[in-house]
């Protein structure tokens, strides 16, 4: 009876784990137009949610076979609209790309600002040459 009891109690076990299904399947089976509930039910909840440009975002991180996967499920108005792998910007979109792009600008800028100031300072200093001739000389009396 005892021996009968360990056989079934490891088959349940064996039957328990064959159950098991991979996250790479379950996301594999998401679609555009899910409602937020029905990913909740199918992957359960996300490892990182952020919300960024008006789309809720959220981010499952998971092993399959000791390969590392990221994957992403944007919601808009609460239905799926993208899922895949995380979104990134185009290149000339990223952070880097966008600072050497104002960098460049401000140095042209830089260049005609110092440009615009050596040109006021010469008109300046020609508007303000002293005259060779005097104009006018007041006289002192000193005062007793």
């Amino acid at each position: 009876m005892l021996r009968v009891q360990v056989i079934l109690m490891i088959l349940v076990g064996l039957l328990m784990s064959a159950c098991q299904t991979s996250m790479l399947k379950q996301f594999s089976e998401l679609k555009p137009g899910m409602e937020k509930d029905d990913v909740l039910n199918l992957m359960g909840s996300p490892n990182q949610t952020q919300r960024f440009h008006g789309k809720d975002r959220w981010k499952y991180v998971f092993y399959d076979q000791r390969i590392r996967f990221e994957k992403e499920i944007q919601f808009f108005e609460g239905s799926a609209v993208y899922i895949g792998d995380p979104w990134q910007p185009e290149a000339s979109q990223t952070a880097s790309a966008m600072d050497s792009l104002n960098e460049e600008r401000n140095k042209v800028l830089d260049a005609q600002v110092e440009q615009d100031r050596a040109t006021r300072r010469q008109i300046f200093q020609e508007e303000t040459k002293p005259d060779t001739k005097v104009r006018y000389v007041p006289t002192f009396v000193p005062i007793q």
